[in-house]
């Protein structure tokens, strides 16, 4: 078979038939694939004609997990320009190894296997932010420094450049840092880590936030969305529902039901998340007001098949919409802050602190986070709708904004041949929708 091959698509592929395997070629670059076995173990492959060779032969390149799709792409096209100069790629890779064996390892070398070695092969979330972070603080430079030569000092004049421009950054470069050097002293008993405590170049509780919305900053809020489409209604929902922002713009037509609870996808890697929520009325009636794409499952929909993104422009022409209604500067919020507003909406509702943590998705600590396995459905959909029902209440004190509590204003951008169709969304959805 053949197809355009994602990372996405090989994560999909099955395992062979016991005593089995087969092959799924790439649509891109001639003759790259990926080998499937019966245990379910994949490589990047090569099939082509090596010099030596009469007939096309196939070759492991590296372990899907040690290598990314793009980088796998591109040693196959250095692969094939050797064939092309009557070289063997796998004989030049051998000599290159022990010309490099023969000298001391850089640091790009060993950023290198660091993120072939832990960051790739163990699927990391943080994995494209490292990946970031060495190739544009780091690598520049300390590309061929030897690694064992890099010291405290090396380290601390690294930081003090970035923390001119930006702290906060310095701190999550010696992150990276400290991890790489940690992973290289695990398998190296003579080598031992620059980085000790107190390198930081900011303390966490001086960058901690603690924002939350007043009152009168909600009232402002919910008018303020109410005229801002799509991207009115993703704050919305992000307020009434306390998830993450991540979480709310992935929401999809598919992931709620009739009877109105969002089942939250877990991400690889994921230490817990809401799980499944039972969405309030309120809520329901927002999402009501959406239309539904033919070829787009997500709520907030954006251009083409992904959700809405972009939205530095539609934040700041909603702090400019609040800022003219009180007719005077409103603190700077981000989207977070509605999730801890929500929370601190919900202790003022009487909820029970325990079931407020479980509808932010918050791990619960202790033996209790261990041995209680009960869902809480019941619990966080009283939560919900008593966040809901505060929030009406909140707005309703300001006459003005009691008229737009219910339906927001959308703008519903068209799409040539398409149509949005509401006896296409959940049953719990199409009752609160005109």
């Amino acid at each position: 078979m053949r197809r355009n091959l994602t990372a996405k698509a090989i994560e999909a592929l099955k395992s062979a038939p016991a005593g089995g395997r087969y092959d799924v070629a790439d649509g891109i670059v001639p003759g790259f694939g990926v080998r499937v076995t019966d245990k379910g173990k994949k490589s990047y492959i090569l099939t082509a004609r090596f010099p030596g060779s009469a007939n096309p032969t196939r070759r492991t390149i590296a372990d899907v997990g040690a290598m990314g799709l793009a980088e796998a792409r591109e040693v196959v096209r250095a692969w094939l320009a050797q064939i092309a100069a009557g070289l063997d790629p796998q004989a030049e890779r051998e000599r290159a190894r022990q010309e490099a064996a023969k000298r001391p390892l850089t640091f790009a070398d060993v950023a290198e296997q660091f993120m072939a070695q832990h960051v790739r092969r163990n699927a990391l979330r943080s994995g494209d932010e490292i990946d970031r972070l060495l190739k544009k603080d780091v690598l520049p430079a300390w590309r061929d420094r030897e690694f064992v030569s890099i010291r405290r000092g090396d380290v601390a004049r690294l930081l003090d450049g970035i923390e001119a421009r930006a702290p906060v950054h310095a701190d999550h470069v010696l992150a990276v840092l400290s991890k790489l050097f940690n992973w290289y002293m695990a398998r190296e008993e003579d080598y031992l880590s620059p980085v000790v405590r107190g390198m930081r170049r900011t303390a966490p509780k001086d960058h901690a936030r603690s924002r939350a919305l007043t009152d009168g900053e909600i009232r402002l809020f919910w008018a303020a969305s109410g005229e801002a489409g799509i991207y009115g209604a993703f704050l919305r929902i992000a307020l009434l529902t306390a998830q993450r922002r991540a979480k709310v713009v992935a929401m999809k037509w598919s992931d709620i039901d009739d009877e109105g609870v969002w089942t939250i996808p877990a991400e690889p890697r994921e230490k817990t998340n809401a799980g499944s929520i039972k969405l309030s009325e309120l809520a329901l009636s927002i999402i009501g007001e959406l239309p539904r794409w033919e070829d787009c499952d997500y709520v907030f929909a954006g251009r083409g098949k992904v959700p809405i993104n972009g939205m530095s422009k539609a934040k700041k022409a909603l702090d400019a919409a609040m800022t003219e209604a009180c007719k005077g500067p409103v603190a700077n919020w981000t989207v977070h802050d509605l999730r801890r507003t929500a929370r601190s909406l919900m202790s003022r509702a009487r909820v029970r602190p325990d079931v407020s943590e479980r509808v932010l998705g918050h791990a619960i600590p202790g033996v209790e986070g261990v041995y209680d396995r009960y869902s809480y459905d019941p619990e966080k959909a009283d939560a919900l709708a008593k966040l809901a029902g505060l929030m009406t209440r909140i707005v309703e004190g300001d006459a003005k904004a009691a008229k737009v509590i219910r339906r927001p204003r959308l703008e519903r951008a068209s799409r040539p041949g398409l149509r949005p169709s509401v006896r296409s969304q959940p049953r719990s959805i199409q009752r609160h929708a005109r």
